[in-house]
């Protein structure tokens, strides 16, 4: 009996912790990855566990302490797990989304707390022995805990979606559930036992039935406005979607949200591309660009026409950009161009180990209120930043209208100014070759084809963004609600205090 206490406990570990990944991968999509859907999961993971334990302390307390017990919460964790894409995208969408999902996460994981205590009475010894024992099944049990996530999210969301996740975790309550149903019906529990099996080869029969609609939450859960889901792309790294909306370019998101379009074209300027085509009015010969952040791939495609650029370091940490980017003609040229050098990496750990120096850094980054951002807006990031810009270089970066990002640039480079809702920095003062604007964008060209001919519509465009005027720090700061902060990685006011929805109020 013992051995089959260690072998449920690794099973309720192991499927459990595989299961709260799976949680936060699909609550963080619905919610847009805000630091709250985190919390959230976690609450309801906690919360069930803890209703579990309690409703396993009372089961064990009247003699139900059994392997048909065990065997039968497996068997009603599998059913959930089987049923939960379907409930999931039922619970999409509602008023009361936040606590259906709450309500979901919370039964899943009190059926499986209620198992731990039943294995743990399963698997003590009497006397001398009870501790050895106790500890031994508690071993099995974070064992499992912690070979599930790493399983989970290393190969199982490389090779199958988050729904079909879900059913996988639900065959393996099935089959958990078998060695346990074989001890009841040789026991006394004969006619639980055989009912038993005859729950799992149903779980089995239906599980080839549900199968596409676990492969296709994603897609259902997938945010596209008036448009239409044009592709999907899901690893172990995220999801990834594009929208096609008609008279409109396709628009790029990235766990859920708008990461940018697949235009490139000035006088559309339906992404406001202005803000890459400025950079080339900024320097005058750049050679050596990283882009942290590939995303739709449309500003590195405008970076490799800039004339005279030798290498373009690109740090994504998403390969499924890269076949985004192949669906789209007017991008995957990029992908082809010799001088590129794509690594798939972390962007602030690549720029601290690459010490390399660049003339211009760009990063299109995502909103300023998404889980994580603040390893790329702090101070410290900035600083790095700072370190790897060449004499004469400059950075670009999305501050997705935190001034709080502004002013961190501002803190850390002499010079720092918006266009828009980007921060143009440098160790100089480079608005004096704006004027040069025209003259340079005239050499752009996309594989020796002059990208901007002499035509009205061009000419008037590109006067346009030479003649725009920077917005200055002190600018924003006397009309701000409220005194502007340094982000730094302790503080992380983005995301949290001043995160979304923070300061709708204001």
């Amino acid at each position: 009996m013992t051995r089959l206490a260690w072998f449920l406990s690794f099973c309720a570990g192991f499927i459990s912790l595989s299961e709260e990944i799976l949680w936060v991968r699909i609550v963080g999509f619905i919610f847009e990855s805000t630091p709250r859907a985190f919390a959230m999961v976690l609450a309801g993971f906690l919360g069930g566990i803890a209703l579990g334990a309690l409703i396993g302390k009372r089961l064990s307390e009247r003699g139900r302490a059994t392997p048909a017990t065990a065997a039968w919460l497996l068997l009603l964790a599998g059913l959930l797990l089987l049923a939960l894409p379907s409930l999931i995208v039922g619970a999409d969408g509602r008023p009361w989304t936040n606590f259906l999902l709450l309500v979901l996460i919370l039964l899943g994981a009190a059926v499986k707390g209620t198992l731990f205590p039943i294995v743990h009475h399963l698997g003590s010894l009497p006397g001398e022995r009870l501790g050895r024992s106790v500890s031994r099944t508690y071993f099995c049990n974070i064992l499992g805990a912690t070979l599930g996530p790493l399983l989970t999210g290393l190969f199982l969301l490389e090779h199958f979606s988050s729904g079909s996740s879900l059913h996988v975790l639900a065959l393996l309550c099935f089959l958990c559930a078998l060695p346990p149903l074989f001890v009841s019906v040789k026991g006394e529990a004969r006619a639980a036992g055989r009912y038993g099996f005859t729950v799992a080869l149903a779980g089995l029969l239906v599980l080839p039935l549900l199968w596409p609609v676990g492969a296709g939450l994603m897609q259902q859960l997938a945010r596209v406005g008036t448009g239409q889901l044009h592709l999907l792309i899901e690893n172990r790294h995220g999801v990834v979607h594009s929208v096609s909306q008609p008279g409109d370019d396709d628009s790029v998101l990235g766990g859920n949200v708008y990461d940018g379009k697949t235009n490139i074209d000035l006088l559309r300027n339906s992404n406001m591309i202005d803000r890459a085509y400025l950079l080339y009015g900024l320097h005058p010969a750049p050679k050596r660009v990283l882009v942290i952040g590939l995303s739709s791939g449309a500003w590195t495609r405008i970076i490799g026409m800039m004339p005279g650029v030798e290498r373009i370091d690109v740090v994504e940490i998403n390969p499924a950009y890269v076949e985004m980017i192949r669906a789209y003609p007017q991008l995957s040229p990029l992908l082809d161009d010799p001088r590129l050098h794509l690594h798939i990496d972390d962007g602030r750990r690549w720029l601290r180990r690459s010490h390399a120096q660049f003339d211009l850094i760009v990063m299109n980054t995502t909103f300023h209120w998404r889980a994580n951002i603040t390893n790329l807006l702090s101070v410290e990031m900035q600083r790095l930043m700072h370190d790897a810009l060449a004499p004469g270089g400059i950075l670009a970066f999305n501050t997705t209208d935190s001034y709080d990002a502004f002013l961190t640039a501002a803190s850390v480079f002499p010079h720092a100014y918006m266009f828009r809702n980007f921060v143009y920095a440098g160790k100089h003062d480079f608005r004096e070759e704006l004027p040069q604007l025209p003259q340079r964008l005239k050499k752009f060209n996309d594989r020796g084809v002059p990208l901007f001919a002499d035509t009205r519509e061009n000419n008037q465009a590109l006067a346009k963004l030479a003649g725009i005027k920077f917005i200055q720090l002190q600018q924003i700061a006397r009309i701000y609600p409220r005194p502007l902060q340094v982000v730094t990685d302790q503080n992380m006011i983005t995301e949290f205090r001043f995160g979304r929805g923070a300061e709708e109020g204001e």
